[in-house]
């Protein structure tokens, strides 16, 4: 039981030590602050097709709802993993949002999970996934293991819909980052 216990701490703090590093180092730190981070590719023009506007709200609201549900078994549980990952949520919500203003398309009809997803899709997932971190502790974390492997094949699938280089360099930061936590979700559970 003590050595388990080291090594949850061990491993926690390793966690906090990496993840902030990590998120930082895909782009997610301060991105637009003189010239020691990329910047974003300027669009040819902000015509988006009707594809690529949908994968962009469905994206922040997806985002949205990762951090919201993190945050809710935050509190639950009282572990870091969950505080950390729904912070790196919040960045990766706000490079999409960052995307959704570039190209003028409202998002004042994304929700949240006190009001609701506006994306019906969206909401089902986080009535189930919700539903089961309230579980236990290691169904939220197969919560996590769930939204995560979400997100990277929904980025996926964004990915392929566009040929824009500033909105492929998001989604691939983002997936990175999703990568990052479906791997930390996943050693909390081994």
């Amino acid at each position: 039981m003590k050595n388990s216990t080291i090594i949850l701490i061990l491993i926690l703090t390793t966690l906090l030590l990496i993840l902030p590093v990590s998120v930082a180092s895909q782009g997610y730190g301060n991105r637009f602050q003189g010239n020691q981070n990329s910047v974003l590719p300027e669009p040819e023009d902000l015509n988006l097709s009707d594809t690529e506007r949908s994968d962009l709200l469905f994206m922040r609201e997806e985002e949205q709802m990762a951090h919201d549900l993190y945050m809710v078994w935050y509190e639950m549980y009282a572990i870091p993993i969950f505080r950390n990952i729904g912070e790196a949520e919040t960045i990766h919500a706000s490079e999409v949002q960052l995307l959704l203003d570039r190209y003028q398309v409202p998002s004042d009809m994304i929700g949240n999970y006190s009001s609701g997803y506006n994306n019906p899709d969206i909401q089902a997932l986080a009535d189930a996934l919700a539903e089961q971190g309230a579980q236990s502790l290691t169904d939220a974390l197969k919560a996590g293991v769930a939204i995560e492997e979400t997100d990277i094949a929904d980025l996926d699938k964004a990915i392929a819909n566009t040929t824009r280089p500033d909105i492929i360099q998001v989604y691939t930061n983002l997936r990175n980052g999703s990568e990052n936590h479906l791997s930390a979700f996943t050693r909390q559970l081994s």
